[in-house]
């Protein structure tokens, strides 16, 4: 709540002329809530001052809209306008980067709970996929924050087992340490004049060769936003039915800058999304 401004809205002044696209956090892929991407000219927002420009609205009349959908989240902004009064937690662009890293830290504390168990039983050899999810080995601007939270959890079978974790990942909460977890959707995303729409990202291949490529944001503008479906955090398998593992990041841009504008590109991805989502109730 200190990082957010409240702002109070009537729901029968008319449309507030916004453009909204998912808010993803670029810490740990999850949904966090709506991105105002535009604001008509001479709409009521514009006029009356209500939202400005790469705010992020993460609360609707107290629901939060944390792992919801897009579809969802929605949904839940237009039965609220049906309301006299509407409350919207906003989140200004300079408190984003502090606002994902406290939706990190509970996160940490939600895994340890349901991950360790509570009896003195030696740790597994193939620790859950929850444990997996903190991947320490990771490198990234979060290994400390991570580290932090694992150490005031005060449990020693913690950082033990999250350290078994083989394989370097692409952040501490996006450890594909294990594919049988993974769900596989397919993804057709047709090119326009903005292009695909999503950045990608791998982890140094140095070592082990080409590790496996992650999709990184998903662009306010392209394909990917206007078709919702791909998300920041799925890994890549296949494009056009041709199997990416092996294959290099520049080698799978190459591959997607290759489709003209108005084709077609398949794409097969993988997501996680239990390992860092905690479990609705």
């Amino acid at each position: 709540s200190e990082m957010t401004k409240t702002v109070e809205i009537s729901g029968e002044g008319g449309p507030l002329g916004i453009h909204v696209v998912p808010f993803f956090s670029s810490l740990s892929g999850r949904m966090l809530g709506l991105f105002i991407r535009g604001i008509e000219e001479n709409s009521r927002s514009r006029r009356d001052g209500l939202f400005h420009e790469n705010e992020c609205i993460v609360k609707i009349n107290h629901v939060d809209l944390t792992d919801k959908t897009f579809a969802q989240a929605q949904d839940i902004f237009r039965q609220a306008m049906k309301f006299q009064s509407v409350t919207l937690e906003v989140l200004p662009p300079y408190n984003r980067e502090q606002y994902e890293k406290s939706a990190i830290a509970p996160l940490c504390f939600l895994d340890n709970e349901e991950g360790v168990p509570k009896t003195k039983i030696p740790p597994p050899v193939h620790p859950k996929p929850a444990l997996k999810a903190i991947n320490l080995s990771g490198a990234s601007s979060l290994e400390g924050g991570v580290q932090a939270t694992l150490q005031q959890a005060k449990s020693p079978n913690l950082p033990r087992l999250a350290r078994k974790s083989s394989s370097p990942s692409l952040s501490p909460l996006m450890g594909f340490g294990n594919k049988k977890n993974a769900k596989k959707i397919k993804i057709d995303l047709k090119k326009g004049p903005e292009g695909l729409g999503f950045t990608v990202v791998t982890r140094d291949s140095s070592v082990h060769g080409p590790g496996p490529i992650f999709v990184k944001n998903i662009l306010p503008k392209g394909a990917a936003v206007k078709d919702g479906r791909l998300q920041s955090g799925d890994r890549i398998l296949e494009v056009n039915g041709r199997d990416i593992t092996g294959r290099t990041q520049e080698e799978l841009v190459a591959m997607l800058r290759s489709t003209k504008q108005g084709e077609t590109v398949c794409l097969i991805v993988a997501r996680q999304e239990e390992t860092f989502l905690p479990r609705e109730l």
